[in-house]
């Protein structure tokens, strides 16, 4: 995961769990070669997308900072991955983007109803896995979140093309569609090193705005990336009609008339190009007061660290969630 522009204290601490980390791709790996061999290929495809790993690094470090990593951890790391994996396969699908980490996206190759079902048997796989462990919290708990990242979903694609959606209803979304894997990762994490409840409730806090800043951030990409960086489609959002932090700030700091003319572009399947050829001024404003945002919620994301019994780490974690919230791919 860490690379050239990473900071030193931030590869130290991926290098704390590395055995772990490796366990989870080991883990997966198994899980999706015991698949049945028609499925091998667009697995293997889908495999291709995970990336940085982020959600099963935070529970393998979460539970390093609550002093007690345990098998587990890898279980539940490996768990939230293929639910995460689950959701981009479908997400490509929606977004009609065309590729993911330099690679075609897996509806391209296979078409909408190989991913649709693809993405289906994913999840169900992950809830399967999850049964199996020794008590239920992590079924539990996995299968409530799952329900909220689909409700997040449904509520995002339901608002597609709403010009004056309020930003609570932005923030319920993401809430749902990101941030609640990461806060579930968080309380699991906990849970399965033994953690008091008052340390749990920390840790799901953390996740909820590390996973909503991150999402924000992930806006952010969409306006402001390069596409040979981030290695996916970009704009898709603006040009899909789906409001983002980025244009709740926009669109609230124009007249009316500019209001007007930004209405009617939204959602109308035009570039980035148009909102910095016509709005120039006023998006680097909106892009800068997002940044401001995703700043504040790494902040209280860190703040929900300060109760965990290994500090060293914790503190480490908090330059990492920091560190990854300010990103460029």
């Amino acid at each position: 995961m860490p690379d050239s522009a990473t900071p030193p204290e931030v590869s130290t601490l991926f290098a704390t769990v590395e055995t772990q980390m490796q366990a989870v791709d080991a883990w997966l790996a198994a899980r999706f070669l015991g698949a049945h061999p028609r499925l091998s290929p667009l697995l293997a495809h889908a495999s291709r997308f995970r990336g940085k790993r982020l959600r099963a690094a935070l529970v393998c470090l979460l539970g390093k900072a609550c002093a007690g990593l345990t098998p587990e951890h890898v279980t539940v790391a490996g768990v939230l991955e293929m639910i995460h994996a689950a959701t981009l396969v479908h997400d490509d699908l929606l977004d009609e983007a065309s590729h993911r980490r330099g690679v075609d996206c897996l509806h391209v190759e296979w078409g909408s109803h190989a991913s649709v079902l693809l993405g289906d048997w994913i999840y169900a796989q992950a809830f399967y896995l999850s049964t199996q462990m020794e008590d239920q919290a992590c079924s539990r708990e996995l299968a409530g979140a799952t329900m909220r990242v689909c409700e997040g979903e449904i509520h995002q694609n339901l608002t597609r093309g709403d010009f004056d959606l309020s930003e609570a209803d932005y923030i319920s979304q993401v809430d749902g569609k990101t941030a609640e894997l990461f806060r579930a990762g968080g309380l699991l994490a906990a849970h399965y090193a033994g953690a008091t409840p008052q340390v749990q409730e920390a840790c799901a806090r953390y996740g909820l705005l590390a996973g909503r800043a991150f999402q924000i951030a992930d806006d952010l990409l969409d306006l402001e990336g390069e596409e040979t960086t981030t290695g996916k489609s970009l704009g898709t959002d603006w040009a899909n009609g789906k409001m983002t932090m980025p244009l709740f700030f926009l669109r609230d700091s124009l007249d009316l008339t500019a209001q007007d003319e930004l209405r009617k572009l939204f959602g109308a399947g035009h570039g980035r190009e148009v909102l910095l050829g016509k709005f120039q001024d006023s998006l680097i404003d909106a892009l800068a007061k997002t940044r401001l945002r995703v700043k504040e919620l790494l902040d209280e994301a860190c703040d929900a660290l300060v109760l965990l019994p290994n500090q060293e780490v914790a503190q480490n974690l908090a330059v990492l969630t920091r560190f990854l919230g300010n990103r460029k791919h």
